[in-house]
């Protein structure tokens, strides 16, 4: 169904950008429109998804402590992992409930958070999963070290909030250098049309606004790029 959607969209990005003829490129114009509107399905997926492993990530620190206290209440796991799908809201719940299903129907519980970690890639979730098969093999208590993975967890979130108020500058210093020159063209074009007019009608002008856009896009993707750090 999204490929369908992004085929047309894609479809009528190409008609709208023969109709437009953006920088008197006709192939341009119609290769570039329909790259854009056809990535449209596949951009509003990833920001869903995005979306949802955020929240996902928000509500993994308080899951862990409840697994934890209901273990020091004398609960198995496969029973605290069942209280918790029950009483966590999405999207952490049902994904949890899913773990608790799998294993309840016969899947190993090895396979069955392995399978967690795959639907949910977060490297908390893989330092979960690992932490409770390490402690099935190894023993322990599962209990303390769930704990102490909440408060590492929490810990990591408070620098990265730390990192990203310091990283605010150059975040918003690449925003303006993107939209400027955008706004200036646009201004332009309002007030001196004749002025982009001549420019785009040049052989060589032509190629030097298809470098300018270009260039824009490489520059905003490189100045998010230092701005993003990961941690």
């Amino acid at each position: 169904q999204v490929l369908l959607w992004a085929l047309l969209l894609a479809v009528a990005g190409a008609l709208l950008g023969t109709k437009l003829r953006i920088l008197m490129f006709t192939l341009p114009s119609v290769v570039g429109m329909a790259a854009l509107m056809g990535s449209l399905p596949f951009l509003y997926l990833w920001r869903k998804r995005a979306t949802r492993l955020a929240q996902f990530e928000k509500q993994f620190p308080e899951a862990l402590d409840f697994l934890a206290r209901a273990m020091r209440a004398g609960h198995a796991f496969a029973a605290s992992l069942e209280m918790l799908s029950k009483e966590t809201a999405p999207p952490l719940g049902p994904e949890f409930r899913i773990v608790y299903d799998e294993q309840n129907l016969g899947a190993p519980l090895e396979v069955a958070l392995r399978r967690l970690a795959e639907r949910v890639p977060l490297l908390d979730v893989r330092f979960f999963v690992s932490a409770v098969l390490l402690q099935r093999q190894t023993g322990g208590n599962l209990a303390e070290i769930l704990r102490n993975l909440a408060r590492v967890i929490r810990e990591r979130f408070q620098l990265k909030g730390q990192v990203r108020a310091m990283s605010a500058h150059g975040r918003i210093t690449a925003a303006i250098l993107t939209v400027l020159p955008i706004a200036t063209m646009l201004g332009l074009m309002l007030l001196a049309p004749d002025y982009l007019r001549f420019m785009a009608r040049d052989p060589h002008g032509k190629y030097l606004i298809l470098a300018a856009v270009l260039g824009q896009i490489t520059g905003y993707y490189l100045m998010r790029r230092i701005t993003n750090i990961r941690i």
